[in-house]
C-alpha cells in the first residue's frame, strides 16, 4: 500500500501535465509569446488514398502535430536557453556570437569572405564586370528619368561586419576578402559622376568618435541611436541633388535604456531564449522633423533592402508628399492605401509610381550589392518604355503569384472542384477577377485625387 501511495503523486502530476498540454494543443488557454523567425504556418491538408499511401499525409500530420503542441513556445525556449547556457551552443544556424558579446547574421560573414560574391556572381571577375555594365545602366536610367523631371541618389549602407569586423569569429576574420563589391560599386559611382551617400566608409571612420555603438550587441541593422544623423544627412544630399529645401531633424529624447527594442534586438529576439542577455544601456531617440514650413514635399519612390524599414517607421518619411518602397523590388510599402501592402506582381500601374516620382532613391548594404537593386532598373525602364503592362501580361503575373501562395492556390484548387471546371480554368478566373478589381481600385482612387 505504501509503495502504491509513493507513486501515486508522480503519477497524478504527469498525466496533469500530459492533459494540460493537450488542451493548450487544441483550445489554447494561456497566450504563449510567439516564436521568432521565419517559420512557415502549417495548414491543414486534406486526406487522400494517394497521400497516405506515398507518406506525405503521415509527413503533414507529424509536422502538424509538432506545430500545435500545447507549450510549444515555452519547452523550446527552455531547450534553447539550456543549451546556449550549458554548452554556449546557438540553435539558430543563421546567427554566430563573436567577442565582446557581439552576435552576427552568417549572410554578412558569408558577404565579408567572400562566400556571398562566389555563390551569385561566380568570381571576382564577374562581378566586376557585372558591376560596370550595371553601372553603364544606372547612367542610361538616370538619363532617362531626368528628362522626366525625376532625380536620382544611391544610398550605400555599412554592415556590421564592415563596420565591426575585429569581434568577428577568428576563423572569419582569417577569411575577409580582399575584394569588397560595394567598394568596387562605390569607385564606379564616383568616377561615373553618379549621386551617392557613402555611409559605408562612413561609419567605418567615426565608430571610434560616436559616443555609442554603431551597431547593438544583439542587432544586425545599424543602431537606433544613428537614425537621427543617417535622416538628417539624408535630407542634406536629398537637398543637393534636387535643389529642394528640406527639413531638419530635431533629437527630443536619448531614451538610454537596456532594454532593446526594434532592430536593437532583433538577434537576440531570433534565439528564442527564456532570458534576456545582460546588455550596456544604448539610446533609442525619440526625433521629429523641425523647420518644415516652406519646405518642398516632393515624391518620394524609394528601392531597397530592410535598411530603410527604421527609416520608413520614423518621421523620416513625413517629409514627403507621396511615398512608397519597394523592398527587394517585390514587396510594396506605401503612403497610399491602393498600393500599400501590395507584391510587384499585383500592381498594374507601376508606372505611374515611377513618374510620379521626384526622387528615386535606391539604398542597399553590403550583402545585396551582387544582386543590384534586385533588377529594378530594366524593370522601370521597360514600365516607362510600353507604359505599364497589358493585361494578358498581368493575368500572366497574377496567376504566378496565386502559385507561390500555397494557401491561396490551395483554395482556388478547392474551389475548382466545387464549381466543377479545371484548376487553370479557376485560375484565370481568378486572376481576372482580381485585375478588374485593382483597375476598380485604381480608378476610384484616381479620382479621390
Amino acid at each position: 500500500m505504501n509503495a502504491k501511495k509513493h507513486f501515486t503523486i508522480p503519477f497524478v502530476v504527469m498525466m496533469t501535465l500530459l492533459i494540460a498540454i493537450m488542451l493548450q494543443g487544441f483550445f489554447p488557454m494561456v497566450k504563449m509569446k510567439p516564436l521568432n523567425g521565419f517559420t512557415d504556418e502549417i495548414t491543414k491538408d486534406t486526406l487522400t488514398f494517394k497521400k497516405c499511401y506515398n507518406g506525405t499525409y503521415q509527413n503533414f500530420l507529424t509536422s502538424y502535430a509538432k506545430q500545435r503542441t500545447g507549450f510549444r513556445e515555452f519547452f523550446i525556449r527552455c531547450y534553447n536557453q539550456a543549451v546556449y547556457t550549458c554548452f554556449g551552443k546557438i540553435t539558430n544556424s543563421n546567427i554566430v556570437k563573436g567577442s565582446n558579446n557581439e552576435f552576427y547574421l552568417t549572410m554578412y560573414l558569408n558577404d565579408i569572405t567572400g562566400k556571398k560574391l562566389i555563390w551569385d556572381l561566380g568570381s571576382v571577375e564577374n562581378a566586376k564586370a557585372d558591376a560596370v555594365k550595371n553601372v553603364e545602366e544606372t547612367l542610361e536610367f538616370i538619363n532617362i528619368i531626368k528628362q522626366r523631371g525625376t532625380d536620382f541618389l544611391f544610398v550605400f549602407c555599412p554592415s556590421k561586419t564592415a563596420v565591426y569586423p575585429e569581434y568577428m569569429p577568428q576563423p572569419y576574420k582569417d577569411e575577409i576578402s580582399d575584394f569588397q563589391l560595394i567598394e568596387y560599386y562605390i569607385k564606379l559611382f564616383e568616377e561615373k559622376g553618379i549621386p551617392y551617400i557613402d555611409f559605408y566608409h562612413y561609419f567605418q571612420q567615426i565608430k571610434d568618435e560616436f559616443p555609442y555603438p554603431l551597431y547593438a550587441q544583439t542587432g544586425t541593422h545599424w543602431a537606433e541611436s544613428t537614425i537621427p544623423f543617417v535622416c538628417d544627412s539624408l535630407f542634406r544630399k536629398i537637398e543637393e541633388v534636387t535643389g529642394k529645401a528640406m527639413p531638419s531633424i530635431e533629437i527630443l529624447d536619448w531614451n538610454l535604456t537596456t532594454d532593446y527594442s526594434g532592430s536593437d534586438s532583433e538577434l537576440e529576439d531570433n534565439l528564442n531564449l527564456l532570458f534576456p542577455f545582460r546588455k550596456p544601456a544604448i539610446p533609442q531617440p525619440e526625433f521629429t522633423l523641425k523647420d518644415t514650413i516652406g519646405k518642398d514635399r516632393i515624391n518620394l519612390l524609394l528601392v531597397g533592402d530592410s535598411y530603410f524599414k527604421q527609416l520608413k517607421n520614423s518621421c523620416f518619411v513625413n517629409a514627403f508628399n507621396e511615398w512608397d518602397y519597394w523592398i527587394y523590388n517585390r514587396d510594396i510599402y506605401s503612403s497610399r492605401p491602393f498600393y500599400n501592402g501590395k507584391h510587384m506582381n499585383m500592381i498594374l500601374t507601376a508606372n505611374e509610381v515611377i513618374e510620379d516620382s521626384d526622387l528615386i532613391i535606391a539604398m542597399f548594404t553590403t550583402s545585396f550589392m551582387s544582386k543590384y537593386m534586385f533588377g529594378f532598373i530594366p524593370f522601370a525602364e521597360e514600365q516607362l518604355r510600353n507604359g505599364g503592362i497589358s493585361d494578358e501580361e498581368a493575368i500572366a503575373l497574377i496567376i504566378n503569384n496565386i502559385k507561390s501562395n500555397p494557401e491561396w492556390y490551395q483554395k482556388v484548387v478547392e474551389q475548382a472542384k466545387e464549381r466543377g471546371i479545371t484548376v487553370e480554368e479557376n485560375l484565370l478566373d481568378n486572376a481576372d477577377y482580381v485585375l478588374r478589381t485593382n483597375k476598380q481600385k485604381h480608378q476610384e482612387m484616381s479620382k479621390q485625387q
